[in-house]
């Protein structure tokens, strides 16, 4: 059995964690990034114990942000991803342009929204229903209560390859001396005796030892679930599926729609599975060599919450929604695109982990310094994931505060009485995709 020392052990290797330890291997020597590689398919995915929310072609960017916290992580990150791609030669940002639908209802928030953009040079064209309809006639603007007006955003907003992007994650990683450990962390414990870490990882069916100074928990809507966590320790995270269906059109829709960019819906409404709010792909090339357009849901009563560990890992394994999810996805596809005829309709399943403080968690859960935490994207990770991992890096290092939001908002909370249910409502609009 193999034995090996760390300064820092990242576990986790998706979007938080690349980029963290991304950015730790540019500060500190000897930096290991631990997670399985992606599975090839179902069974692959269950016996790797390999379940990750960038297991797909496209998530949504733009600097557009629901409040300052989110528009701050995403306008950095969006601000670095073409030096990225052109240091690791790996492209993965595509700029289709973005158009947020907001319900009039809310216009105080829309009205935040654009003196945000102003002040921060961030261009934005408001656009009424029928100027929407006119640019993009292939879309109908859905039917929210009040009307909606539209905030598009044609700079830095469109869409980015999550796989892609943690593959040049992993280059720049690997280039400034990082080790990835292909494997499976399932077990962690302070060494009283050398002070430091010993986790154990299961690669290739074989369990292999290592030890490390300091350790950064990356691990996604799994990690209460997973034995990394102090013992007695579980965080205020909470996972719910993220239906999706991927609908097949031909080389005509491809041409029609190709200049379609990102679109999501803002509806406020409490009238559960009648509530608009969604968000939908252009065309888009999977590894199938199909072109899919893809729809999503905001917060109805479709999006469920996962206890459990084994429904966590059914909901990634078979990647099937349920009847009345794929109903009513395939009505908002109807309701905005109602020309389309797709030559065949894929189901994807992903989750997404939401914390009550609608932000991510980023720090130490108790007085031990050398464990810290980042988790918790609440449906924004993707596109802020390098300033969240670089703000992890910087805490796992003692390095001061450089983020114009208190650190306090990041502050990592804890679940009281193994209690499993959210301590908040998570009703629309829960924030914008």
């Amino acid at each position: 059995m193999r034995h090996s020392y760390f300064n820092i052990a990242v576990i986790g290797a998706g979007m938080f964690g690349c980029s963290a330890a991304k950015y730790l291997s540019k500060q500190e020597d000897n930096i290991a990034l631990i997670g399985p590689d992606e599975p090839i398919n179902k069974q692959a995915a269950s016996s790797q114990l390999a379940f990750g929310a960038h297991y797909d072609q496209a998530r949504i960017t733009r600097r557009l942000g629901w409040d300052a916290v989110w528009a701050a992580t995403d306008a950095r990150s969006l601000n670095r991803f073409r030096a990225i791609e052109k240091e690791s030669s790996i492209p993965f940002f595509h700029e289709s342009g973005s158009l947020v639908l907001m319900a009039k209802t809310i216009s105080s928030r829309t009205q935040s929204i654009i003196k945000h953009c102003q002040s921060n040079l961030i261009r934005v064209e408001r656009m009424t229903s029928g100027a929407i309809e006119h640019c993009w006639p292939y879309f109908k603007v859905p039917q929210v209560v009040g009307g909606v007006e539209g905030l598009f955003e044609d700079q830095l907003a469109g869409y980015l390859n999550p796989r892609k992007l943690i593959a040049a994650q992993l280059l720049l990683f690997e280039r400034a001396g990082g080790s990835i450990l292909r494997g499976t962390v399932n077990h962690i414990i302070k060494d009283k005796s050398s002070n430091l870490w010993k986790l154990c990882i299961v690669r290739d069916g074989i369990i292999d030892k290592i030890y490390a100074k300091k350790i950064l928990l990356a691990a996604g809507a799994f990690i209460n679930h997973n034995q990394l966590l102090p013992e007695g320790c579980k965080l205020a995270l909470y996972a719910f599926t993220e239906p999706n269906l991927l609908f097949e059109i031909s080389q005509y829709d491809i041409e029609w729609l190709q200049k379609m960019p990102t679109i999501i819906v803002v509806d406020p409404e409490d009238v559960g599975n009648n509530n608009m709010s969604i968000y939908l792909l252009p065309p888009i090339q999977y590894p199938d060599n199909k072109w899919y357009i893809r729809i999503g849901p905001g917060m109805q009563p479709i999006v469920k919450q996962l206890d459990t560990l084994e429904q966590m890992r059914q909901w990634y394994i078979r990647q099937e929604i349920t009847s009345e999810q794929r109903e009513f996805l395939q009505k908002m596809l109807r309701n905005v695109i109602p020309h389309i005829k797709p030559m065949s309709i894929r189901e994807a399943c992903c989750i997404i982990e939401k914390t009550p403080t609608h932000y991510p968690y980023i720090g130490q859960i108790n007085d031990d310094s050398s464990l810290q935490i980042v988790v918790g994207g609440n449906g924004h990770g993707a596109r802020g994931s390098d300033e969240i991992g670089r703000l992890a890096a910087n805490a796992v290092l003692g390095n001061a505060w450089d983020f114009p939001i208190e650190q306090a908002c990041f502050k990592p909370i804890l679940a009281t009485n193994n209690q499993s249910k959210t301590l908040f409502e998570c009703k629309p609009p829960f924030g914008l995709c």
